[in-house]
């Protein structure tokens, strides 16, 4: 008995002692950077990193691609405790300033900003939090190499008027506009909501509806309607293309079928969303239109074809000189730091 005691209690320090090896293994750093303070970037995180690129792609990556990531974010370490230690910050207004931008940049003005968070967080998977986080780190690192490196980004040119129109002839078919819808709505919400709440909305939802009979749609969505983003524009939502991928998702695709099924000053009757109830009158519907240079990208939007072109060359151009002004900077941050690359940890 004391025998089988004995081999039962080295066989359980056996399983613990392999249990603790392999978490050791999974914890193996794959970096250490030291500027100012010591951080380590850790094989389990690399691998969850690596996992969800993998994914995404729909490959594998390959050995020479890892290590490429490694460098960056070795870089993006190394920029970081330098920035705090010469106190960079980003103001709460600039914070905004730049979502602002980013959404701008990607829906349609009628978005309100929580189906915007709502979109944002079923792309990128990231709550609003770690946008949010994520955006400052990023504006931190930018203000920084441009800062350090001015004399690099004052050389960026312009492009000039004959590459922005060569660039627009030999892409012409990629300006255009595809079918397009433009309805008012009555829009009542049931995100997290209850079953008799969800029952209570639906009833308030047919209340509208029948008041629309003898009523103007203008009055019935100030009495109803929750998105204050439209109710007091007679509850205008604006353009939507057939071929939103991220409005589909987010409203799901049988509404977005039902209203494009819909005829122009046609009422709807109450139609079910990811996100709600609403009862849409159709305004206007476009068809199909290639886009010429003076065009606007998309109704509404006061920026032109050949704005867009112009902001997309700048982005581009600002974008190459970026990554070679920070690996210069890295560079030079590396000169009084210490980095610990560990090879033996990128191969699994």
């Amino acid at each position: 008995m004391i025998s089988m005691k004995k081999t039962c209690a080295a066989g359980i320090l056996l399983l613990l002692s392999a249990g603790l090896a392999f978490a050791q293994v999974i914890d193996q750093p794959v970096a250490r950077v030291r500027l100012t303070k010591p951080e380590v970037i850790t094989q389990r995180q690399f691998r969850q990193q690596i996992g969800m690129i993998e994914s995404q792609a729909g490959q594998s990556m390959s050995q020479e691609d890892r290590r490429r990531m490694l460098d960056m974010q070795v870089g993006d370490l190394l920029i970081d405790q330098a920035a705090a230690r010469d106190n960079f910050r980003v103001t709460e207004n600039e914070l905004n300033e730049n979502i602002a931008l980013y959404k701008r940049q990607r829906v349609p003005p009628s978005v309100s900003d929580a189906q915007f968070r709502t979109m944002l967080q079923n792309q990128t998977g990231l709550s609003w939090d770690d946008f949010t986080t994520t955006t400052r780190k990023r504006l931190i690192r930018e203000k920084y190499v441009r800062d350090k490196k001015r004399a690099v980004f004052a050389d960026i040119k312009e492009p000039t008027e004959a590459q922005i129109l060569q660039i627009y002839e030999e892409n012409a078919t990629d300006f255009t506009n595809p079918q397009l819808l433009r309805f008012n709505q009555v829009y009542i919400s049931t995100q997290g909501l209850s079953e008799v709440e969800k029952q209570q909305a639906r009833k308030r939802a047919e209340e509208a509806l029948a008041e629309l009979r003898g009523s103007q749609f203008k009055d019935v969505v100030l009495k109803y309607s929750d998105d204050t983003n439209t109710k007091y524009k007679g509850g205008d939502a604006g353009y939507h293309a057939r071929n939103d991928g991220q409005r589909q998702a987010m409203l799901g695709k049988s509404f977005y079928n039902a209203i494009f099924a819909l005829a122009v000053n046609q009422t709807s009757a109450v139609l079910e969303s990811n996100i709600g109830l609403h009862i849409v009158q159709i305004s206007e519907k476009r068809g199909p239109k290639l886009l010429g240079l003076k065009d606007p990208v998309f109704p509404g939007v006061s920026e032109t074809v050949e704005e867009r072109i112009k902001r997309s060359v700048r982005v581009q151009n600002e974008q190459v000189t970026f990554l070679r002004a920070m690996n210069d900077l890295v560079e030079e941050l590396k000169k009084n730091a210490e980095v610990t690359i560990y090879e033996q940890n990128l191969t699994w």
